[in-house]
């Protein structure tokens, strides 16, 4: 969403108001306001208007769902389609642990993995364009020896029970509870080693972990039900984030929780340089206090 910011328009903590919605294409007049601003979680200012620029609408879709016997298969088959498929919108990532949890919710079988014996990770694979990609994406898995199953549809009904499986995810986890949500994200060759640490830090501290995410971009929403002690849990798995060239937050932000945190990802400089920017801008923390803060006390 960052990147789609072409302008924006908000109002400081003194009143006054920056930004433009001109959004021009090139303009390199000092500093870039949507830069500025986007991800600072109100903290800066309050945006009154953006300017987002929009994506082509494709009229034809082919969705697929593959098995693999791994993560770091499925990471392999993600490189193939990045390869192989122009038309590739979309990799999503459902760990089996996941994947019980949602065919239990909505009372349906998965359309691939049989009883989910020998399934390591379920890739759920978008293509759009203005031609049917559906032989593109057909022929890219065909060959792949790490594709233990797969299922491709078109636009209907059959798609939607398809895409359900991942779409429905974070209802089937609030309907057993409320979980510890911990949104990290590494580069995709790292995913095994933090799930590995994920794993054991759930093992040894209690809970129910409910793992998926967004395999295109190392994002792994980490929901862990009846969590032990979540403490203990946050630490070891944004510490292991953090240590494999990954980020502590990917999609949820930072806001007050994950503050104490921020040094694992920022040098003391970068802390300071964001402290001062939010200084000049809200010298009286008026605005989000204590979110996006080493120090929220």
């Amino acid at each position: 969403m960052r990147s789609q910011v072409a302008g924006i328009t908000a109002v400081l903590a003194d009143g006054s108001q920056i930004g433009s919605l001109a959004g021009l294409p090139k303009e390199t007049v000092g500093i870039h306001w949507p830069s500025l601003i986007a991800g600072s979680e109100g903290t800066l200012a309050v945006v009154t208007a953006a300017r987002l620029r929009l994506v082509p609408w494709y009229r034809h879709t082919a969705t697929a769902m593959v098995t693999t016997a791994s993560l770091v298969d499925a990471v392999a088959v993600l490189a193939a389609l990045r390869a192989d498929v122009r038309t590739l919108d979309a990799v999503e990532l459902i760990l089996p642990e996941a994947m019980t949890v949602v065919a239990a919710h909505i009372g349906a079988t998965p359309p691939v993995g049989g009883d989910g014996s020998g399934v390591g990770a379920y890739v759920v694979v978008e293509c759009a364009d203005h031609a049917d990609p559906t032989d593109e994406l057909m022929a890219a898995l065909a060959d792949r020896p790490e594709v233990l199953d797969a299922a491709v549809t078109t636009e209907g009904p059959a798609r939607d029970r398809l895409v359900s499986f991942r779409d429905r995810i974070t209802e089937s986890i609030s309907a057993l509870g409320v979980p510890l949500k911990l949104d990290v994200a590494v580069p995709v060759g790292a995913l095994e080693a933090l799930m590995v640490t994920v794993r054991r830090a759930v093992g040894e501290h209690g809970g129910t972990m409910v793992p998926f995410g967004h395999l295109a971009e190392g994002n792994v929403h980490v929901n862990i039900l009846d969590a032990g002690n979540r403490e203990a849990i946050t630490a070891e798995v944004l510490t292991a984030a953090a240590g494999l060239g990954g980020t502590i937050s990917a999609e949820h932000g930072v806001g007050i929780a994950k503050g104490p945190w921020l040094h694992l990802v920022r040098t003391p400089a970068e802390l300071a340089a964001a402290a001062a920017v939010k200084h000049a801008l809200d010298p009286a923390g008026m605005l989000n206090p204590g979110v996006l803060s080493a120090d929220p006390a």
